[in-house]
């Protein structure tokens, strides 16, 4: 396996561990019902796709949106598509890119350690 596919796994992981962990605590069905989600598990993804973004600078968007792909990918097992599948996909969207901005930051931070 290559070193992407590893990160990819990992990033793709702990959006689910995330989502799971916040809907277990706050006894929410969705993860994003809690406030808990933005008050800890947004956070949690930036860092890990900040620190992605870092150990792998080329296309860093990717590692913020990795997590949120794992998210949409396990809300579709345990709850089905449901009819409100485009809404969600656009939410997931919007909560991609504070993820984004950071793995960026990372990215560049991980550019000047190469120098």
């Amino acid at each position: 396996m290559t070193k992407d596919s590893w990160l990819y796994g990992l990033a793709v992981g702990i959006g689910i561990v995330v989502w799971i962990v916040v809907s277990l605590l706050s006894g929410r069905r969705e993860a994003w019902d809690s406030e808990w989600y933005f008050l800890i598990g947004v956070p949690v993804i930036c860092i890990v796709s900040a620190a992605l973004g870092f150990i792998e600078t080329s296309r860093p968007w990717r590692w913020g949106v990795a997590p949120l792909v794992g998210q949409l990918s396990w809300m579709l097992v345990t709850q089905g598509p449901g009819n409100l599948l485009p809404l969600g996909v656009v939410v997931f969207g919007v909560l991609s890119v504070p993820s984004i901005v950071t793995a960026r930051i990372g990215a560049s931070f991980g550019r000047t350690r190469t120098r």
